[in-house]
């Protein structure tokens, strides 16, 4: 169990910078939420964690992590219009290995560093 401590991810500028997400609230279902500190309450990027496991009549354990950026007014600048966001939900049966899960997050890791995704997201580009 990973206990709940500041994250710091690298940015997407073209020099990377680390930003700190601090660690908020778990809440009454168990979702870890951490927040980068900002002047401005509604910028804060945010990401969050949920980990559950398989109950009665379940033979799968979900992992589900989210990544939010606020998107503010260009002439009001502590106006929030909209989110960019990221759902990224792992289902892994009861029976799965070590290696499985080992092979699926590496998987998601470098399909979400392919250039086609990479083109898809940062500047709308659809495969052909």
């Amino acid at each position: 169990m990973s206990a709940f401590a500041a994250v710091t991810l690298d940015d997407g500028q073209s020099t990377p910078a680390p930003v700190v997400f601090s660690p908020s609230t778990i809440d009454v279902n168990g979702v870890a939420r951490y927040y980068e500190g900002s002047d401005v309450f509604d910028a804060r990027r945010s990401i969050s964690s949920f980990v559950r496991l398989p109950s009665k009549g379940s033979q799968v354990a979900r992992v589900q992590l989210k990544v939010v950026t606020p998107v503010m007014d260009d002439t009001t600048p502590t106006l929030k219009v909209g989110d960019v966001m990221c759902n990224v939900e792992f289902v892994i049966p009861k029976r799965a290995t070590a290696q499985q899960r080992a092979d699926i997050l590496a998987f998601a890791a470098n399909y979400l560093a392919d250039a086609s995704v990479v083109s898809s997201v940062t500047n709308l580009e659809s495969i052909y």
